[in-house]
């Protein structure tokens, strides 16, 4: 697909054509023909200049997804780009994100919206750029993004959103766009990839024993702490456990207590394995530059540490890394809380 999007790039920019490459466009693929209108929307939305155009067949769009009444033309795009910066879509992205009616009728949504040819500077008092942007070219580029939004979520399938930066000329001029994005159709695709990866797993819940005492001893390298004593007992299920149906990952069985686990146990083994990643006793993460210079903010946060590159990171630590991701895995898919203080890059 690379290469197709490449020559037809070529094509329609260069108009050099070798023999070798020359394709008919037309014998695609619909869903095909869709994703170079994404592109070359992207390509709008991206230029700093503001004098790339919008396709005809987006425009064209805009009354079949839309609605006639919702309808906009070439002349409104353009009319309305020019009063577009970065910023002043950053900031209506933000007020489309936040308006209770985004995701419940944007029929509404966009009704509700000043139209008037000034700017109306009470309506937007909290966004400095758009207050100066006549009212009506908010509302054109409102339905523009709206429109982007539903062509792009409709396209998602066919992009491999696993590949890094640069493997794909392609995946890389639709992820420029990603900044257009809005929260609700974010959150429906975030959704959509947790059930697809939920799993009906092919082993019972384990039971996990727990030796507290041994868990507050000193050991060398925190071998015995308790995200220790969970990894060694299920690093070769925490792979599957993770996706699957089950409401946890594990049953919890303290040496030297006699419990069932009604939910209480498995919470406090959680609680402990957070403690533990956050914390001198193992040498995951240190504790953040302000928390050590005891200055600033967010001084009780903790990243990951530094590891010299001349030498390799030790086995066991990477497994305990992948242990903590199959957790955050876990807790994204269940929607558990996982205390971790880590900043909020992080």
């Amino acid at each position: 697909m690379d290469l197709v999007f490449l020559v037809f790039e070529r094509q329609k920019y260069r108009s050099i054509v070798a023999n070798q490459f020359e394709f008919d466009v037309a014998r695609f693929s619909e869903n095909f023909h869709n994703l170079l209108t994404l592109v070359d929307v992207i390509n709008a939305l991206t230029d700093k200049t503001r004098q790339s155009t919008f396709p005809d067949k987006f425009i064209l769009q805009s009354s079949v997804l839309l609605g006639e009444n919702n309808e906009f033309t070439q002349d409104d795009t353009e009319q309305s780009n020019t009063s577009f910066n970065t910023i002043a879509d950053w900031q209506l992205i933000h007020f489309m994100n936040n308006h209770p009616l985004i995701d419940i009728s944007f029929v509404q949504f966009i009704n509700d919206l000043p139209a008037e040819s000034v700017s109306n500077r009470i309506y937007y008092k909290a966004y400095s750029s758009l207050s100066d942007i006549p009212a009506i070219s908010i509302r054109i580029r409102t339905k523009v993004l709206y429109l982007f939004n539903l062509l792009l979520e409709n396209l998602v399938p066919m992009i491999d959103s696993s590949l890094l930066p640069r493997q794909s000329a392609l995946i890389d001029k639709i992820l420029a766009g990603r900044i257009y994005m809005l929260y609700p159709m974010k959150f429906r695709l975030f959704n959509e990839i947790l059930a697809n990866t939920e799993i009906m797993s092919s082993v019972d819940v384990p039971t996990i024993n727990f030796d507290s005492l041994q868990a507050n001893s000193t050991s060398p390298h925190g071998q015995y702490t308790m995200i220790h004593q969970a990894n060694k007992q299920l690093h070769s299920l925490a792979h599957e456990l993770s996706r699957s149906k089950y409401d946890r990952l594990w049953l919890a069985q303290y040496f030297g207590m006699y419990s069932i686990d009604q939910d209480i146990p498995y919470r406090d083994s959680i609680s402990c394995i957070c403690d533990d990643i956050c914390s001198t006793r193992l040498p995951l993460f240190i504790l953040c530059p302000n928390g050590r210079t005891n200055s600033g903010r967010n001084r009780d946060r903790w990243i990951p540490n530094v590891f010299s590159p001349n030498k390799l990171i030790p086995d066991q630590i990477k497994k305990i890394y992948r242990f903590i991701g199959q957790l955050m895995g876990m807790a994204i898919q269940k929607k558990h809380y996982l205390d971790f203080k880590f900043p909020g890059f992080l």
